[in-house]
C-alpha cells in the first residue's frame, strides 16, 4: 500500500488556493462595465419597445435631438456608464467566463426580442 504525502504546509498551499479561485475573475471597472454592458444591451431592446408603441415617448426623444435614435442612442450611453461608476464603485467582481455568457446572453436574447418585435409590429 502506497500513502501520498503532502509536504506542503497549509500556510504554503493557503496562496496557491487563493490563486485558484482568483483566476478569470475580473474586478474593478472590467467586471463593473462588463455587467454594465449587459443591463445597457437590455435597456436597448426595452427603450425600443416602449418608444416604438408609444408615439408620444418617440416624438418627446425626438424633440429633444434631432432624430429619436440619436436620443436614444445617449440613453444607452448613459446608462451604461452610470451602471459601470455605480458597480466600480461598490467594488464588483465576478468571473470573466460567466460574465461573458451574461453579456452574450443579453446579446442573443436582445437581438431575437428587437427582431421579434420588428417582424410582428
Amino acid at each position: 500500500m502506497s500513502a501520498t504525502i503532502n509536504h506542503a504546509t497549509p500556510a504554503a498551499s493557503a496562496p496557491i488556493a487563493r490563486a485558484r479561485t482568483q483566476i478569470g475573475a475580473l474586478d474593478g471597472a472590467a467586471g463593473a462595465f462588463g455587467l454594465s454592458a449587459a443591463i445597457a444591451i437590455v435597456f436597448n431592446t426595452i427603450l425600443a419597445w416602449i418608444k416604438d408603441a408609444y408615439d408620444p415617448l418617440n416624438n418627446f426623444m425626438a424633440s429633444l435631438t434631432s432624430h429619436h435614435w440619436i436620443t436614444h442612442g445617449l440613453a444607452d450611453i448613459a446608462v451604461f456608464l452610470f451602471l459601470g461608476f455605480i458597480f466600480t464603485r461598490r467594488g464588483f467582481s465576478m468571473d470573466g467566463t460567466k460574465l461573458a455568457a451574461i453579456v452574450a446572453g443579453a446579446s442573443i436574447v436582445s437581438a431575437a426580442g428587437l427582431a421579434l418585435w420588428f417582424v410582428l409590429v
